[in-house]
């Protein structure tokens, strides 16, 4: 597999290489082979005029870890006391594996990627799973990020991973800047 998004420049920011490889999660896993080559071949930008895949950029603000500590900064709460629950976990999520999922991108329009890092696929995949935190629920939309943006470019599968979107996205990637502004 492979990923086929049209990239509009050959410059590309890739963030950390070192941490991309060495990182473990909390369970030992690595990150996911999928999202290694994501990352090697397009690095920090929009993916099909929607969607940001954190990736490894030390301190700034849009690296996967700081952004994951601050979504999950909002729901806290939940995972501490369960009658806190303010989202809808269904159709595809229980209360006890909310505490797998580590979110790694977001849409411009508010909905939040996350992988099950406990989720037993493809050797070194995690499942991938989709919420707005409004209503939705949490749906699991693909076994890996090649199937993600598959599913969304592609006019029979698109609304697997958004069911109210109106057509398929638009199979490119723009490269973002990781230069703070001084």
């Amino acid at each position: 597999m492979g990923f086929y998004l049209k990239k509009n420049s050959n410059i590309i920011t890739n963030g950390d290489f070192s941490t991309l490889k060495s990182f473990t999660f909390k369970n030992g896993r690595k990150f996911p082979s999928s999202y290694i080559s994501f990352v090697e071949k397009y690095g920090y930008g929009l993916s099909c005029e929607l969607f940001i895949i954190y990736i490894p950029m030390g301190d700034y603000p849009d690296s996967i870890f700081i952004r994951s500590k601050e979504i999950i900064s909002t729901y806290q709460d939940v995972l501490d006391v369960e009658e806190e629950l303010w989202f809808d976990l269904g159709p595809d999520l229980k209360y006890k594996d909310l505490q797998n999922l580590f979110p790694f991108g977001m849409s411009e329009n508010g909905h939040y990627l996350f992988w099950d890092i406990t989720s037993k696929g493809k050797e070194d995949e995690m499942s991938i799973y989709i919420t707005d935190f409004r209503g939705i629920g949490f749906l699991k939309v693909a076994d890996d990020l090649y199937d993600f943006f598959e599913k969304v470019v592609s006019k029979k599968k698109y609304r697997e991973v958004l069911p109210f979107a109106e057509n398929a996205l638009p199979n490119t990637f723009s490269c973002f800047s990781n230069q703070q502004p001084q």
